[in-house]
């Protein structure tokens, strides 16, 4: 080990430091400060020490959690205090938030991050006037604030509304609030008629989750008169009507109303309407019409939605444009559909010309680690009691398919499966 931080330390500076820059700067203070004096100069340098982000990351889906004790230790006791000076961007999480802002003095700080923080340890910083945040009152101009609701059974829409009256009080220099912009819509905001008095003058740029509508529309009453750019989250719209005739003729439609770029996880509902974009973010889809789906919206879906890993279908409507590929036919050739990163496939309420479509190896490309959900005699009709040719290389590469039944199961469907687990419905979630 002596010997590999000779050589380590033989390096210039200038290949340490281009070594040092793709790793996270919380990695590289925690693993380098205090190795040697040549360390330290080059760790302490503001490329790495200006903008810190105290959460580590989980290598399973890349999803941020608070650091280790350990870690979170070393840095409040050894780090923070020699380069409290030097930080401008600040981001921590949960129980890593009070250790981390007690550890030191930070002067320079103006762009402040508490993620997934409680309701609970939010009214003890903010509403009970702690000391701690309000050090940062005059310097912070950029906050951004995440809530984690997981244990509360009832929604706090009130509670968060008192804390971010509180936010727009206590920071007088606030131009960028970012108030639990993703929050699942209990958690939403609720905001009451302002009268067109200004609350907080400063504000520029407002990211924000809010109930419905008419929410929305408090934003704008002149409260932040000031406000230039605004993200906002509504759960519905849904206007006070008055005077509603009774012989209207009742009936049901859906839409879909987003702002782009789309930043949600998740996208339900979609329709033959759907004109495409790039939804980068989005990882769930679900696909729902009366009218069939053809090839050309498939690709369609699959273009738009790249790093999708979850698909439900449903569709009970016949392909009208249902056509077999064969390798030495003149006839009009389909591209082949592709979902890499796919994981799991909900095919039980479709028609069998989707379950084709997915299965038939000339027409989709699939990866070797999908989860199949499908009803049992579907299955079976497509791939011809388990014996057909064109569906079996799919079928092979399935990790896991699922059954609401396995009473009938017939046994030429281990041959047709050999790799794969065959399980209950209740068990695909």
């Amino acid at each position: 080990m002596k010997d590999l931080l000779v050589e380590f330390d033989d390096l210039p500076d200038e290949i340490l430091l281009y070594i040092f820059k793709k790793l996270h700067n919380d990695e590289v203070l925690y693993s380098l400060m205090g190795v040697n004096k040549r360390l330290n100069r080059l760790v302490q340098d503001t490329i790495f020490t200006r903008d810190l982000y105290l959460q580590e990351y989980s290598p399973v889906d890349d999803s941020t959690i608070p650091l280790p004790n350990p870690i979170l230790d070393r840095f409040c006791s050894k780090i923070l205090p020699e380069i409290g000076h030097q930080i401008e961007t600040l981001y921590l999480k949960g129980t890593s938030i009070e250790p981390v802002l007690h550890a030191t003095n930070y002067p320079n700080l103006n762009n402040l991050g508490l993620c997934d923080i409680h309701f609970k340890q939010a009214m003890s910083l903010f509403v009970d006037e702690n000391p701690l945040i309000h050090i940062f009152k005059n310097q912070v101009s950029s906050l951004k604030i995440s809530f984690n609701n997981k244990n509360n059974l009832c929604p706090m829409v009130g509670i968060s509304s008192v804390i971010f009256q509180k936010i727009l009080t206590i920071y007088t220099n606030l131009r960028c609030l970012k108030y639990n912009p993703s929050s699942p819509f209990g958690d939403a905001l609720y905001l009451y008629p302002a009268n067109g008095i200004a609350i907080c003058p400063t504000l520029l740029e407002l990211h924000v989750s809010v109930t419905d509508m008419k929410q929305c529309l408090h934003i704008l009453d002149g409260r932040f008169d000031q406000l230039r750019i605004l993200y906002v989250t509504f759960d519905s719209v849904s206007p006070e009507l008055f005077n509603i005739e009774d012989n209207v003729e009742k009936g049901y439609s859906q839409c879909h109303i987003y702002s782009y770029p789309y930043k949600l996880k998740v996208y339900n509902n979609i329709t033959n309407n759907f004109r495409g974009g790039l939804f980068t973010c989005v990882t769930q889809v679900s696909l729902h019409d009366e009218g069939p789906f053809e090839h050309d919206f498939f690709f369609r879906i699959a273009q738009s939605f790249p790093f999708m890993k979850e698909l439900t279908i449903k569709n009970q409507k016949a392909q009208n444009k249902k056509q077999f590929i064969k390798s030495n036919s003149n006839d009009q050739i389909l591209s082949i559909i592709e979902y890499p990163n796919l994981t799991r496939l909900d095919l039980t309420n479709t028609h069998d010309d989707y379950v084709e479509l997915f299965l038939f190896d000339r027409k989709m490309s699939l990866p070797n680690n999908l989860h199949l959900c499908i009803d049992y005699q579907l299955l079976e009709r497509v791939t011809y009691y388990f014996t057909r040719y064109i569906t079996r290389n799919h079928c092979a590469k399935l990790a896991g398919v699922y059954f609401y039944s396995l009473n009938q199961i017939d046994e030429n469907i281990k041959n047709y499966f050999p790799h794969t687990c065959i399980c209950r419905a209740v068990d695909f979630v």
